[in-house]
């Protein structure tokens, strides 16, 4: 991440503030490791290396009106895409940063792509991030409150979502972000408790794979 990068990220929440979109929306993915520092008093270093920037938007019918968000991106110098097939919508800013916005998976979960109808684009379905809607916080800087998963949520999740992780050569840096991070949960009362709370709601499936992942690494909640 280099301050070009920085100053794009912020960009976009400049965007998504002013629209009234932001509080619709969870930073999730690495770069909510840049927003993690404020939540921890142990001195947390992100390490990101990554231009992709995942925006969980949570509640579809939000805005209950459209806003002109295409337009907005543009005019602060982002190109759009939409895919050929899926017709799910990025935006690129030159090869600093590429946009996406996900959602959750309803129901039984045939439809893989949903449109936020306030923002005129469709977004692509994850059932494997439904469990970060459940453990949201928020982080104030620079005068914008971003939406966060907390980092218990966020590295279940990573670990939870490892085994099947495209592309697979992205499976070891996540673990290492994981690594990094229990460190400084596992070293605050606060986020123990939310570890625990995290680990207390997975379905016996998931508690099966969260077990092999961290089997598998030498991972320790202890």
């Amino acid at each position: 991440m280099n301050k070009e990068q920085e100053q794009a990220f912020w960009d976009t929440i400049k965007v998504l503030h002013e629209l009234d979109v932001l509080p619709h929306v969870m930073l999730i993915g690495s770069w909510a490791e840049y927003l993690y520092p404020l939540l921890f008093e142990s001195g947390f270093e992100p390490n990101i290396r990554t231009r992709d920037i995942d925006f969980f938007y949570r509640n579809l019918k939000l805005p209950n009106k459209p806003v002109r968000f295409v337009e907005a991106m543009k005019k602060n110098g982002f190109l759009y895409d939409v895919d050929s097939i899926s017709e799910v919508a990025k935006f690129y800013k030159e090869d600093l940063l590429e946009i996406e916005f996900l959602t959750k998976v309803f129901g039984s979960g045939a439809r893989s792509v949903y449109l936020i109808a306030g923002l005129g684009i469709k977004a692509e379905g994850l059932r494997i991030i439904n469990i970060l809607d459940d453990f949201a916080t928020e982080v104030t800087q620079n005068g914008y409150t971003v939406i966060v998963p907390l980092p218990s949520a966020y590295v279940v999740q990573k670990l939870l979502a490892n085994p099947t992780r495209v592309p697979a050569s992205k499976r070891e840096k996540d673990i290492a972000s994981v690594v990094n991070l229990l460190d400084h949960i596992k070293a605050s009362e606060k986020h123990r408790q939310d570890l625990n709370r995290v680990l207390s709601s997975l379905t016996v499936k998931q508690r099966k794979v969260l077990d092999e992942v961290t089997k598998t690494n030498r991972i320790d909640f202890e």
